[in-house]
């Protein structure tokens, strides 16, 4: 994989890094999902070690809340935002709101995603995310996408 020095992490990477999946995930799902979550783990510790800019949108803050309370409870969630608020570069949503509705007009998405769309697209860095329907759209968007689902850990030994 190619170095550089900036990307942008979708909330899934975050997310899935943080938390292993859970037990009752079946069968091919659980195998996927944990190979899901040791790359997530590997790109972190790989963009830390190289001393990548990792940039996400503010609402990434509170979509990391609700899904961190939902996974663990809301002291762990408090910690998760505290960390992911002093370790990554937070892009208020006043810099990307007007790239981000353009966004959503052309490709209907989701709005959250259309933050972490806008921010990769805006600043022309790469955008790491675990949910397929954003990585379509990069493609289609020709900004630069990992699907971290087809990554393979050991692909990050060297970013």
């Amino acid at each position: 994989m190619d170095n550089f020095s900036s990307c942008v992490l979708d909330t899934s990477v975050i997310i899935k890094a943080l938390f292993s999946p859970p037990r009752r995930t079946a069968g091919s799902a659980y195998i996927r999902e944990g190979k899901t979550h040791q790359s997530c783990v590997a790109l972190i510790a790989a963009l830390d070690e190289q001393g990548t800019e990792v940039s996400i949108p503010r609402c990434a803050i509170v979509e990391i809340a609700a899904v961190s309370k939902r996974l663990a409870d809301r002291h762990a969630a408090e910690e998760i935002c505290t960390e992911v608020e002093s370790s990554f570069r937070i892009v208020p949503e006043d810099q990307l709101i007007e790239h981000a509705k353009r966004i959503a007009l052309d490709e209907g998405c989701p709005g959250f995603d259309t933050y972490f769309l806008a921010l990769a697209e805006q600043t022309d860095v790469p955008l790491f995310t675990d949910d397929s329907g954003m990585h379509r759209i990069c493609g289609k968007r020709a900004i630069r996408s990992f699907l971290m689902r087809d990554m393979d850990p050991e692909s990050f030994l060297h970013i």
